[in-house]
């Protein structure tokens, strides 16, 4: 089985983040004696139902099984019936203003440390790149007199992002510190090697805790597109600037910001105790 996994990953022009996950799912669904020829949608939604996965990654892991199954037997296969609701999850947190200032200025931009960590928050506060995109930017490709980088994101294609003057200033004092013969843009400090996506969650985790807030490296993305919406950044502006094909990611992702600007100023309580509506 493992020998048809990796031919049928080799089949497709799978993002290495999307081979990874797609191998990690097929190897558990199939690490059963259960032969995936006989596979029924039954079957495979009672793996699923058991696997302790949360609803977003069951439907990941039923939408890779279907493409392995396709790929190995055809469109006949039974497990192709499968289906799974998907359930809109909750709306995740983002940075306020105030919160996203006492960060930029709990770091020491004069230590190598801390003009690195600057220079990676306002450029992830700036241009909305993941965690992965972050760690695999090369200095090569970003240009500091322009204020424009192209990178190798989500899905395996180049895209560019703008950042400000501000931006790169700090950009250009973690250059100073920089030493390495590595392509990427941010490296570890002790090692000089790139940092990974994982290293960078570690990274930010401690960021929040010198702070008292809880913080992720997606929670940037989430804050950039909120505090541009805020700036007046219509919606097609957030998709040119996030990357997003989708409308309906840059109204998901700046919904909190939209929710307080409609409701905030009528709030039945506040109505009724400040005397609003008895006037």
């Amino acid at each position: 089985m493992n020998t048809d996994i990796s031919n049928f990953l080799a089949s497709f022009p799978y993002a290495a983040s999307t081979r990874r996950t797609y191998e990690d799912v097929l190897s558990r669904i199939f690490a059963g004696s259960q032969d995936p020829a006989k596979m029924t949608a039954s079957d495979l939604l009672e793996i699923l139902g058991s696997s302790g996965w949360g609803n977003k990654r069951q439907c990941l892991a039923l939408a890779a099984v279907q493409k392995f199954l396709r790929w190995k037997f055809g469109d006949s296969h039974s497990g192709l019936s499968a289906r799974i609701k998907r359930i809109r999850g909750k709306v995740q947190p983002a940075l306020k203003p105030d919160e996203a200032l006492k960060l930029l200025a709990s770091f020491d931009p004069y230590t190598a440390k801390g003009a690195r960590d600057l220079a990676l928050c306002l450029l992830a506060l700036d241009t909305g790149l993941r965690a992965s995109e972050l760690c695999r930017l090369e200095a090569q490709y970003v240009s500091l007199e322009r204020g424009v980088l192209q990178v190798i994101v989500k899905g395996g294609q180049w895209a560019t992002a703008i950042f400000c003057a501000a931006t790169a200033a700090h950009i250009d004092r973690w250059l100073q510190y920089r030493i390495t013969a590595e392509p990427a843009l941010f490296v570890n400090i002790g090692t000089r090697q790139p940092l990974t996506p994982e290293g960078l969650n570690q990274i930010v985790r401690q960021w929040g805790l010198q702070i008292g807030i809880k913080l992720s490296p997606h929670m940037f993305r989430r804050s950039g597109a909120t505090f541009a919406s805020l700036m007046g950044a219509n919606e097609h502006a957030l998709m040119l600037g996030w990357r997003w094909d989708d409308p309906a990611m840059a109204r998901l992702y700046t919904f909190t910001m939209q929710l307080e600007a409609a409701m905030r100023p009528y709030s039945p309580v506040e109505g009724l105790l400040s005397g609003r509506l008895s006037q």
